[in-house]
């Protein structure tokens, strides 16, 4: 899994309770994990070091926070997917009222 970054979440969005998560598979080339988000919650700040695609599996809006300053918004779609490349290190908060949920697919490769 990514990389959490404790320290940067304390500073940056403590006001914030973590999502839950749960690792569906893992070997030595990919990892599975599927996450559920609810209103208000985040995922606090993690770095990817691996590409890797989600598969929207609700509806919902996920707010994203990257390193970098920059912020989007993302709405889901429950079947849509994203392919995004690494590294990135961002933080994802759940704006909106229903629950996201996610399953993301990372390549240890």
């Amino acid at each position: 899994m990514s990389k959490k970054l404790l320290e940067k979440t304390i500073n940056k969005s403590s006001d914030r309770d973590i999502g839950d998560f749960k690792l569906l598979f893992e070997d030595d080339k990919t990892l599975i994990t599927h996450w559920t988000i609810e209103p208000g919650k985040q995922t606090g700040w993690h770095l990817h070091d691996y590409d890797y695609v989600t598969i929207q599996q609700s509806y919902g809006t996920l707010y994203l926070e990257h390193s970098d300053g920059t912020t989007r918004e993302v709405k889901y779609t429950p079947g849509t997917t994203r392919s995004v490349k690494a590294p990135v290190e961002h933080n994802a908060i759940n704006i909106g009222d229903v629950d996201i949920e996610v399953i993301e697919i990372e390549y240890k490769y």
